[in-house]
């Protein structure tokens, strides 16, 4: 006769089984049932499960884990996103003409000053403006449409007309005034930047786009600083910027000012 150990499975019905820790049986393998309910035993060599009112506590447990963890993941979801969104964006004009040849600067506010946002910049016809971070290029005569966007956001629009006309050509020997005055659309190896936009006396001077070579001090500025491939745009004066926004390469605009 072959005795083995078990225990009794028979949760709720069974006194034995129903004692915590389980109670370890001895019986006939070939009568190998508890002596209290009748039922067949489970061998000790298997992992006992553990009583009722344990399993109770375990299942509690396990439920009130995912409620906690429910919620911390929805409150994660819902409170990553804490920035005021675009409710505008507005365009410094809504018409202007140019030569071809002549290049402008569209300056573009987003309200809230607060909310973060992309701007996405298209034109109606490439042929005839092209665009690029507000940057307007007179290409050919004729009209087009330069509009700005908040990305993602359908609605968030604001749009430019543009006239562009041949220019025309300037008689010999005009300097265009004392002193090397206004002179628009003129291109300036800065060292440090690339200035595109409006000038006088060499220097950048008027609507115009710094594009940052390296990193270096926004002309004008304490302590702003822009890394290459950032863009300023905005009105410059007497080459330092007055008033105007830093395009940064994560997607931040941030608005920079004379000291």
């Amino acid at each position: 006769m072959a005795i083995k150990k078990g225990i009794c499975k028979n949760y709720g019905e069974c006194d034995i089984a129903d004692t915590k820790p389980p109670v370890i049986q001895e019986a006939d393998s070939t009568n190998f049932v508890c002596e209290e309910c009748g039922k067949p035993l489970t061998e000790c060599s298997k992992t006992p499960p553990p009583p009722t009112s344990l399993l109770k506590i375990i299942l509690a447990s396990i439920a009130g884990l995912a409620v906690i963890g429910g919620g911390g993941a929805y409150y994660f979801l819902s409170s990553d996103d804490t920035a005021p969104q675009p409710e505008q964006v507005t365009l410094t004009k809504s018409a202007s003409e140019l030569n071809v040849g002549q290049a402008d600067t569209l300056q573009a506010t987003v309200t809230p000053e607060e909310a973060t946002a992309q701007l996405e910049w298209t034109s109606s016809d490439a042929n005839i403006v092209s665009v690029k971070n507000g940057v307007v290029k007179a290409l050919a005569e004729g009209k087009a449409q330069v509009s700005v966007q908040v990305a993602g956001a359908e609605g968030l629009t604001d749009v430019c007309t543009y006239t562009v006309t041949k220019k025309e050509e300037e008689p010999e020997g005009e300097t265009g005034g004392e002193g090397g005055g206004e002179k628009p659309s003129t291109d300036i190896n800065l060292g440090y930047a690339s200035y595109q936009g409006d000038t006088k006396n060499g220097k950048p001077h008027g609507n115009g786009t710094l594009t940052f070579k390296s990193r270096h001090l926004i002309p004008g500025t304490k302590d702003s600083y822009a890394e290459a491939g950032e863009q300023v745009i905005g009105a410059f004066r007497d080459g330092e910027i007055n008033m105007g926004t830093l395009y940064q390469k994560n997607g931040n605009r941030v608005v920079v000012k004379h000291k």
